[in-house]
């Protein structure tokens, strides 16, 4: 298995803590937010020299800190007008069997990891069935940030990623963890593609009006369940933290106390 983690993102939302670094190297209580994702798949069995991470924003800062770890670094040199899909190709080279896939300004603890690495299904999402707690403590309404996420009697995806107004639509959430293998790996790809021609062509995608380049993981998601793939939910209950802003940071640091 190899691990790929998304780290292009500029943090403008965390300025001035990522004036001189990317996002991923803000430090919750000291130590860095990949460090932490690094130190838990390290501690679950994953090997440096299986780690690709995709790098955009003071990309030479992550090489400093990373250097001599064995892990690659991968530059996403258009990072500036481009999004996670985008990101997420500029490693496909890496793509060849089975890959996990981790957003890089989240931190969980080896529970949350263990269960996408325990998953048999060959497309897997970690989902947060404890979502609302958390989400109250960030927002005065949790609806404000939260996105539509529902799956079926067998645990399989059949909506994500939409805004709404109905918390009866958001039956868990979304974290930015996820595994793909063999066929789901193969329909991973080949829905990214077909999001590619579509945008060439002027065709829309599926349930949203961003174009390939500013594709979320969540329209790449959906369109894999438009077209028919199974996704299933891994469930977790807590034991995660996003840091998206000065607020996150301050709440993960208080909880990770």
């Amino acid at each position: 298995m190899k691990t790929i983690i998304l780290a292009a993102g500029q943090g403008t939302r965390l300025r001035p803590l990522t004036d001189d670094r990317p996002k991923c190297m803000v430090e919750v209580n000291g130590k860095s937010i990949i460090r932490r994702q690094l130190d838990v798949m390290l501690e679950c069995g994953i090997k440096s020299e299986d780690i690709t991470i995709v790098g955009g924003y003071r990309v030479d800062a992550l090489r400093e800190e990373l250097s001599g770890t064995g892990i690659t670094i991968i530059f996403n040199e258009d990072f500036e007008t481009t999004n996670m899909v985008c990101s997420l190709m500029c490693a496909r080279d890496v793509m060849k069997e089975d890959i996990l896939i981790s957003y890089g300004d989240i931190i969980y603890n080896k529970e949350v990891l263990n269960t996408i690495l325990s998953c048999n299904a060959e497309a897997g999402v970690i989902v947060d069935d404890g979502w609302e707690s958390y989400w109250r403590k960030r927002n005065d309404n949790p609806l404000d940030d939260a996105e539509t996420l529902m799956f079926d009697g067998d645990d399989n995806l059949t909506e994500i990623g939409q805004k709404t107004t109905d918390i009866n639509r958001v039956m868990s959430q979304y974290i930015g963890l996820m595994r793909f293998r063999g066929d789901g790996l193969k329909g991973m790809l080949a829905t990214a593609d077909e999001a590619k021609k579509r945008s060439d062509e002027g065709v829309s995608l599926w349930r949203t009006d961003r174009k390939y380049n500013k594709m979320y993981m969540t329209d790449l998601l959906q369109g894999m369940i438009d077209e028919g793939y199974k996704l299933k939910a891994m469930h977790i209950n807590r034991g995660w933290f996003e840091v998206d802003d000065v607020s996150d940071l301050k709440l993960a640091e208080s909880e990770l106390a």
